[in-house]
């Protein structure tokens, strides 16, 4: 099917916002790995297993591979129910 030519950047302008976000996620990530298990061998095992599942779905990603495109947008969805939920627990905490 054509496109014409907003139709397109307006793709490419969401499909990277949406690489972007999951790149935001995988420093996020590592980022709670390593406030959980501090710099030892879990944070090691686990910050090295999460970091090759992100680089391999984003490289899928960049090829366009729609199962992992799917992950992506699942991931970034969580990322934004989590940061909702942060908020809320903040801002209604004791």
């Amino acid at each position: 099917m054509y496109l014409f030519e907003h139709e397109q950047k307006r793709k490419k302008v969401i499909h990277n916002s949406f690489l972007s976000v999951f790149i935001l996620s995988l420093l996020l990530s590592l980022y709670f790995f390593f406030t959980d298990y501090g710099l030892g061998t879990q944070f090691i095992i686990r910050g090295t297993i999460s970091t090759l599942f992100y680089v391999a779905v984003f490289y899928f990603a960049m090829k366009n591979k729609q199962w992992a495109l799917f992950w992506v947008k699942v991931n970034v969805l969580m990322l934004i129910v989590m940061l909702i939920v942060a908020i809320i627990g903040l801002t209604f905490g004791r």
